[in-house]
């Protein structure tokens, strides 16, 4: 068997399957021997390997394999599971000791994500590590110890948050497919800093249904994979859509270039690279602008001044189990829901109908421009000695937070994908769209894929 199976895409290992050039099982046991022999650090991606029960689903697929009945073209691919996310008889704990010791005997069904995966013959394989109730962009947990960056390896930099065992498992060969959450850049920040493709869809469009909360309002669910194509396949099945999408280019795209925002942050070759790139846009015959969108900027002011809706939202949901066990949590989520906590009903009508208008904007931006392309992050992973200090966490967790909550603020689907640079390699760009475009979304980003290498 080819022993750098690792590296590959889900979609190579589907043609594998398909082929019958390898079985579920032994596809299974090459992953599960990979956990076994990874470094420390890499397995600190996982909080819980599934062995027993994958191997059940793994025997079942490798029968519908003989017999030609594979449910989807990912039928015996193995899959992995944010934390947040409950599995018949592995509830989730939010990377929390709390919220462990108060579900650990509780008895749960499979999340609708959950059950759709195993509709299409997925294997879950492992649950992954998360920031604490998902409530940080960085990567640090105290309750729950997160890999340190696996892509840049010996420099002791921020992995990225809260998805963080999801974005390390992907990177590190330990599975080929992993699903996170993202309420304000979740999934986008740790697939950017390990070079993955993170995606971000609208709300609802694929279920929430049995995942813990942390802001109702503006939680989804997403993916972090290797490429594109990976994604298209997963999110048809994770969204469970009537109708499997053939994701086919489209003609006449204009895109939005936006020129403010974080592209202002960004040092002089990460700038030259960014338009580089916008001129191969343009050679395929896509309209590329130059624009400006301050809803960005403006709504991230609003938040500096009045506090944010997703902190409001976490304490309202957690409030009755966590406010005389706030000692028990990790020091810097305990301090964003306080935060939550002393939020005011002035500033919160305020945000709510300043967000309600921000957003009117964004979506008559949009109906001019077909996407917005912008750098997923102006910023390289900081190293973990420089957030020790409260002060200098919260200020680079939000820096952090204000390239990408916007996406989910105005419930834009989003897609970050990776330069794949020398220099610069944490280097990625998003594109957004307005809601319930995810189709085409995931057309433009497969064709923009093809340039970035």
């Amino acid at each position: 068997m080819n022993n750098n199976l690792k590296k590959y895409s889900a979609f190579y290992l589907g043609t594998l399957l398909e082929r019958k050039k390898i079985d579920p099982v032994i596809l299974l046991e090459y992953f599960l021997r990979n956990v076994k022999n990874a470094r420390k650090n890499e397995k600190l991606s996982f909080v819980k390997v599934l062995k027993k029960e994958a191997f059940k689903e793994a025997q079942l697929a490798w029968k519908r394999q003989k017999k030609n009945e594979r449910l989807s073209f990912f039928d015996g691919i193995p899959i992995v599971w944010k934390d947040l996310i409950d599995i018949e008889g592995s509830p989730a704990f939010a990377g929390s000791k709390l919220v462990e010791r108060l579900r650990k005997t509780k008895q749960v069904k499979n999340a609708k994500v959950v059950i759709n995966a195993k509709k299409y013959g997925l294997i879950s394989l492992a649950k992954t590590r998360t920031v604490e109730f998902a409530f940080g962009g960085l990567g640090l947990n105290s309750s729950c110890k997160l890999p340190k960056n696996l892509m840049f390896k010996g420099q002791n930099l921020a992995a990225g948050g809260s998805s963080t065992g999801s974005a390390t498992a992907v990177f590190s060969g330990l599975s080929p497919l992993a699903i996170g959450t993202d309420t304000a850049g979740s999934i986008r920040i740790p697939a950017s800093w390990h070079s993955l493709v993170g995606f971000k869809p609208s709300s609802d469009l694929i279920s929430t249904r049995g995942v813990l909360p942390l802001s109702t309002t503006f939680d989804t669910v997403g993916s972090i994979c290797k490429t594109v194509k990976d994604t298209q396949i997963l999110y048809n099945i994770l969204s469970d859509s009537k109708k499997m999408f053939l994701f086919e280019s489209r003609k006449k795209i204009k895109i939005g270039n936006i020129v403010d925002h974080n592209f202002n942050f960004l040092d002089d070759l990460s700038k030259k690279k960014i338009e580089e790139l916008n001129l191969k846009i343009s050679k395929l015959g896509i309209l590329v602008e130059n624009i400006k969108v301050p809803e960005f900027q403006k709504i991230n002011d609003l938040i500096s001044m009045h506090g944010s809706l997703v902190n409001y939202e976490a304490w309202q949901y957690w409030k009755e189990k966590i406010k005389k066990n706030l000692h028990d949590l990790d020091s810097n989520v305990a301090d964003r829901f306080l935060i939550g906590k002393s939020m005011k009903a002035n500033s919160i009508n305020i945000l709510r109908n300043k967000l309600s208008e921000l957003k009117n904007n964004i979506i008559k931006k949009l109906n001019e421009y077909d996407f917005f392309i912008l750098p997923t992050l102006a910023f390289a992973p900081p190293n973990l000695i420089s957030l020790k200090r409260k002060k200098d966490y919260h200020y680079i967790n939000n820096l952090i937070l204000d390239n990408t909550r916007g996406a989910n603020l105005f419930d834009l689907c989003a897609i970050s994908l990776p330069l794949f640079l020398k220099r610069r390699k944490w280097l990625s760009i998003s594109i957004l769209s307005k809601r319930k475009n995810e189709k085409n979304l995931l057309v433009i980003a497969e064709k923009l894929e093809s340039i970035l290498r």
